[in-house]
């Protein structure tokens, strides 16, 4: 007697467990193929894409601000270098790659209009210098050259006169080019503002979270 009706309870549970699972499959079905459902994974996944590009946006936005920090200093050491010893190296620019201009959007929210004008001013002014350094570069190499073969030519022409002659040649200076640069780069040099030090490139820092 036990036995059947201990029979009798394990069918009555497996029935049970039967018409749960096609009730669950038939509802899946139904919920599945419901406007509901296709709406749900709609948004669920815009929420995601609109998710993983505000994230992307976030790291650009960090990366670009470590960049530009990286930047400023250098540029500020390469000026402030100048002031120091009068001169600045041909082969070292003061910018060399400028990632404020291609990303001066992402921080508009983030820097006032006169934060964003002093960032600007000192990569045009930098750009400007480098420019200018470039130019110099190639006067002073042209006149390098053009001295040496001055000097050749009177060393040619030595061997020429007469031995008395020779002390007179021997005593010949030629000039060299004048500076005539000089004055300009020091007016646009020390009319830079540093900003490194400022709250401008500490807002920077935070958004690279660097401090």
């Amino acid at each position: 007697m036990i036995n059947k009706n201990r029979l009798s309870l394990y069918i009555l549970l497996f029935g049970f467990v039967i018409l749960g699972i096609f009730i669950s499959l038939k509802f899946f079905y139904l919920f599945v193929n419901s406007n509901f459902f296709l709406a749900f994974v709609t948004l669920l996944v815009g929420g995601i894409a609109i998710m993983l590009y505000l994230v992307q946006k976030i790291n650009k936005k960090r990366d670009a601000a470590r960049i530009i920090v990286q930047e400023i200093r250098r540029a500020e050491d390469i000026i402030s270098d100048y002031k120091e010893t009068g001169s600045y190296q041909f082969a070292k620019k003061i910018i060399a790659t400028n990632s404020w201009a291609e990303n001066i959007h992402l921080f508009v929210g983030d820097l006032d209009n006169d934060e964003l004008d002093k960032i600007s001013d000192l990569y045009s002014t930098g750009e400007y210098l480098d420019n200018l350094v470039g130019e110099i570069s190639q006067v002073t190499l042209k006149d390098e050259i053009d001295r040496g073969k001055e000097i050749l030519a009177h060393l040619q022409q030595q061997t020429l006169i007469q031995p008395q002659q020779q002390s007179q040649v021997a005593n010949v200076v030629i000039p060299s080019i004048l500076p005539v640069w000089k004055g300009r780069l020091d007016l646009v040099s020390n009319r830079i503002e540093p900003i490194y030090h400022s709250s401008i490139v500490d807002k920077l820092k935070k958004i690279a979270k660097l401090k």
